[in-house]
């Protein structure tokens, strides 16, 4: 109905435009406005263009529902409101300087009406594939499979097959959140008559070709119909199902397309996906009578068995005319296969509760190697393998662009130079030929092929190394993009000869890949925040970190600290920076005996619970000195263990080690262990009585959570991350006060029930940083970068 042109809020929005709008500007408004405005588009068309495109958009708060919602979401991001009544609120792309900013009252009602309505992202459809969802009186489970159809990006009818009024009206709540429409049925007629309904909604449209039923109590893999895609053949497999039915017997298994299948004569429905001209030919399923019977139940009006008719007992149906059911196990899994609460009852699903499939499989991921290539480990070597193995279970396909020469004319060259320890010098003629070489079309990356074995690398080159030498490679790349950045602020770009979806930087690097969406890593802030601390150029970090947070579609960090840094001291949009905290790549000692711990340790001189521990690098940022000198008054015998390379003034840091402890008389003793095996520091975790852990700023602490996931208790500073991080598992102190840092020393030495709550408390706090709970986090930050 056209709006009334008397009522004063349409003409004072229609004045304004008339005032403020050039004549074909683009303009999203109801359909009324196109009699004044020829630039008009309808929310209809909302969801085929960005926000951008429209100089103004005209929000009208009863019909908000009608426009794209991540459009919305967008347009009151980055558009300045200009004008709001009651009715209506009007955005500008531009600011309008001589326009003063409109009510508060009648923009907040707005925004309150689009909170309801997620910004679900677009991605391009299947035309010509299409769902049918049926659900009777199930809500909740319509709640967890709806989401997952939703990502499919396929047209979506859901057929409501008599639900009370209470959970009809949940079920189009859900509908209208996930752009599917609902088709409501009146009575309860089983579901031969719903999947009629469905299914011939869709064949209705002529432009579908291939249309997939489920029932509403499944969860689903995400490329279901990529897989589904290789397998369908209008004329040989026009019906596939992906969940297997283990009480239909199967006459034959083979493979098409790479594919595993079961070939049978029958199959449960809970999924079931044909072309249209099957549908065709077996629908109506029969519905003879409102008395008909069913067999299992004795439930009127359900006619015909609905997967039996579709599967075989149809006229029509794939195996009356001579062939099978081809089923692909494993794509759909029913989640409540007893259906209880519903009238249906099918229960031919095996009883599996799992949680929402996350996955980024197809997704191809090239992570740098400028860290994973070097011989010794470092934080971000460990960080990237841990990165490595969440998207491995996500089920990514993993490369690494590693910078290591070759030989392209002798392959025992190619590969011994390849294992070289390589160095380049940062000089100016090398920076010009840098320079050419950058901007040149063929400078790209090349897979390298496999190796003939010559060289021995066992003992230098760990295995996570050694699985992606044959991964990319790119001589220099990193050597250059650090050159020409520090030099000219240039950002190299590389092209890689293969399809890659996500470039991952694990630390802020001067280097894009063409075509692939950019992801980084901005682990901490300290060569800003502590710049005496660190031998970076602090200049190059500075802008490094301000263009990675522009050229990055989406920002890591390993702490919500890190990000808080981030959003103070760089203008960048809070919702880019995903924090997925960091796993702990160290697994426990489980089930070890007492007498094999101290086996373990006897190698380092040491007993179990007869030392402290340190673990970090030798430099100013971990206050190693301040800890020596707390520890240098402390009444104990125990010994205290510092693991960890030497790093930046470690003489410094070290050098009270002479003068506070005399070998001769003093029975305290501190033993330095450089190098440390991945199972040597298991144990040596496993057996300290303590982890003391002063450090003067961090961006995660790896160190504390490892702890605690062998069961040592750990005293920890209380800046930066660490609280964040710790939460109430550890014993804080102030990492500049030598006293405090001695006194809650010997607070746990004396309290032994203190020391058994926070083993207690750290083992439960371990388990937020789980690999499986950052698997999740990093996939949320993935999904957010490829939409």
């Amino acid at each position: 109905m056209p709006f009334p042109r008397e009522d004063s809020y349409w003409t004072e929005v229609q004045s304004f435009l008339a005032q403020h709008a050039q004549p074909q500007a683009a303009i999203l408004a109801p359909n009324d406005f196109l009699e004044f405005f020829p630039g008009t588009y309808h929310y209809n068309v909302s969801y085929l263009f960005p926000a951008n495109h429209f100089e103004f958009v005209v929000f009208h708060k009863g019909m908000v529902a009608e426009v794209d919602a991540q459009l919305a979401h967008q347009v009151v991001a980055e558009f300045q409101p200009v004008l709001a009544n009651p009715v209506f609120v009007v955005y500008a792309k531009t600011a309008i300087p001589e326009i003063s900013s409109p009510p508060a009252v009648h923009v907040e009602s707005l925004l309150q009406a689009l909170k309801n309505r997620p910004a679900l992202p677009h991605h391009l459809t299947r035309r010509n594939y299409a769902i049918v969802v049926t659900t009777h009186n199930r809500p909740d489970c319509l709640k967890r499979s709806l989401p997952q159809f939703y990502k499919l990006n396929v047209p979506i009818v859901v057929v409501d097959d008599g639900s009370t009024a209470t959970n009809a009206s949940q079920n189009q709540q859900l509908a209208n959140l996930y752009s599917a429409t609902l088709i409501r049925i009146p009575e309860n007629r089983g579901l031969p008559n719903a999947i009629n309904v469905g299914v011939e909604y869709w064949l209705a449209d002529s432009a579908i070709t291939w249309i997939s039923y489920f029932q509403d109590d499944v969860d689903i893999r995400p490329d279901i119909l990529d897989v589904l895609a290789k397998l369908q053949h209008p004329i040989d497999r026009p019906l596939l199902a992906g969940q297997e039915g283990p009480e239909h017997p199967i006459v034959n298994t083979t493979e098409i397309a790479g594919y595993t299948v079961l070939l049978k004569r029958s199959m449960p429905g809970q999924h079931l996906h044909a072309h249209r001209d099957y549908w065709r030919a077996v629908l109506p399923i029969p519905t003879p009578y409102l008395g008909a019977p069913k067999a299992d139940k004795g439930k009127p009006g359900q006619g015909a068995d609905e997967d039996w008719w579709i599967t075989a007992w149809s006229p029509n149906s794939i195996v009356k005319q001579g062939g099978y059911v081809v089923c692909i196990p494993g794509l759909v899994t029913t989640f409540r296969p007893q259906a209880q609460g519903s009238t249906w009852g099918n229960q031919s699903g095996i009883s599996v509760e799992v949680e929402p499939d996350r996955s980024l499989k197809g997704v191809n991921v090239l992570v740098d190697g400028y860290n994973l290539q070097l011989t010794k480990g470092t934080g971000i070597k460990t960080y990237g393998l841990s990165l490595m193995q969440a998207l491995d279970r996500l089920g990514a396909n993993v490369d690494v662009l590693l910078s290591r020469g070759g030989s392209k004319k002798n392959a025992i060259l190619d590969e011994v130079i390849f294992f070289d320890n390589q160095s380049s010098q940062q000089n100016w003629i090398n920076l010009s030929k840098w320079l050419i070489k950058s901007i040149s079309p063929f400078y790209r990356a090349k897979r390298r092929k496999p190796f003939t074995g010559f060289v021995v690398k066992r003992g230098q080159y760990s295995e996570d190394f050694l699985r992606y030498a044959t991964s990319f490679s790119l001589p220099q790349c990193y050597d250059l993009a650090n050159g020409l950045y520090k030099k000219f602020r240039l950002t190299t770009n590389i092209t890689i000869p293969e399809k890659i979806d996500v470039w991952h930087a694990t630390y802020p690097l001067p280097i894009r890949v063409r075509g692939a969406a950019k992801i980084t890593t901005v682990h901490d802030l300290i060569p800003l925040r502590l710049p005496y601390a660190t031998l970076d150029d602090k200049e190059v970090f500075y802008f490094k970190i301000r263009d990675a947070l522009k050229d990055s579609q989406v920002i890591i960090t390993v702490s919500e600290n890190s990000k808080q840094d981030l959003l103070k001291y760089f203008d960048t949009d809070p919702n880019r920076i995903i924090v997925t905290y960091q796993p702990i790549a160290l697994s426990p000692l489980d089930g070890i005996s007492e007498e094999d711990l101290a086996d373990g340790l006897q190698r380092f001189g040491l007993k179990p619970q007869q030392y402290l521990l340190f673990v970090g690098a030798i430099e100013p940022k971990k206050n190693v000195g301040r800890l020596l000198d707390a520890y240098a008054t402390l009444d104990t015998d125990l010994q205290l263990v510092i693991v960890g390379k030497k790093g930046w003034l470690w003489e410094e840091e070290l050098g009270k080690l002479a003068y506070l402890f005399d070998s001769k008389t003093s029975v305290k003793k501190v033993k330095l262990l450089e190098y440390i095996s991945t199972e040597g520091l298991r144990y040596l975790y496993r057996g300290a009585y303590s982890l003391v852990f002063p450090s003067l700023y961090e961006g995660f602490g790896l160190p504390p959570v490892e702890a605690m996931n062998f069961g040592c208790p750990v005293i920890t500073s209380n800046v930066s991350c660490l609280p964040e991080i710790c939460g109430d598992a550890a014993l804080y102190v102030d990492p500049y006060d030598v006293k405090d840092i001695k006194q809650k020393l010997e607070l746990l030495l004396s309290d032994r029930p203190l020391r058994e709550r926070l083993i207690v408390a750290g083992q439960q706090r371990a388990e937020t940083f789980s690999l499986q709970n950052y698997t999740n986090r990093l996939h949320h930050a993935y999904i957010k970068a490829l939409s």
